[in-house]
């Protein structure tokens, strides 16, 4: 008796997760963008440097704005973070050059160098009061999407010669 008790909570739990699990996978988009922090996204000009001419000079600490399309891979979007990668607008996409068959996913630059392209390339985190990203899939949220030109104004956290540069953002403007 026991024995099927346990069974019983056993599978009642496993269930309960499971249910909760994918209602939060069914969230609507309005629900995931009001766990961003308020006043983030914004829409409109989309001033600044870009992230090829910004990158040389950035230093951990250091506030910083830059712009950038959002792209550099196949997806740049981290699944289920609040962190994305984003192209100085100078790198053009195969949508760009109007060659949108010859690439099924533009926003990669596939046709660019990829030391070019790292040049070129920044990772964006949008953190929670903890310091971490947040833990929320962030692509399609208020014009976040790939090849969307956005500028990013925050804090370096990352920066080293191979390449890396990681900006904490506090505030997102989108074109």
């Amino acid at each position: 008796m026991q024995s099927t008790i346990r069974a019983i909570s056993f599978a009642s739990a496993a269930f309960l997760t499971l249910a909760l699990t994918a209602c939060g996978e069914s969230q609507p988009p309005a629900a995931k963008a009001a766990a961003l922090p308020a006043g983030l996204i914004v829409h409109g000009a989309t001033d600044g440097p870009g992230v090829g001419t910004a990158k040389p000079s950035a230093k951990v600490g250091q506030p910083i704005t830059l712009v950038g399309c959002i792209g550099g891979s196949k997806d740049p979007f981290v699944q289920g973070r609040a962190v994305f990668t984003i192209v100085d607008p100078t790198i053009v996409s195969c949508k760009a050059m109007g060659d949108e068959e010859h690439c099924p996913t533009p926003w990669d630059y596939c046709c660019e160098p990829r030391e070019n392209l790292k040049k070129n390339l920044a990772t964006i985190e949008i953190d929670g009061a903890d310091g971490r990203p947040l833990p929320i899939a962030v692509r399609g949220l208020d014009g976040l999407d790939p090849l969307a030109t956005i500028a990013v104004t925050g804090t370096v956290t990352e920066a080293n010669e191979a390449g890396l540069l990681v900006v904490r953002a506090t505030r997102i403007a989108v074109k």
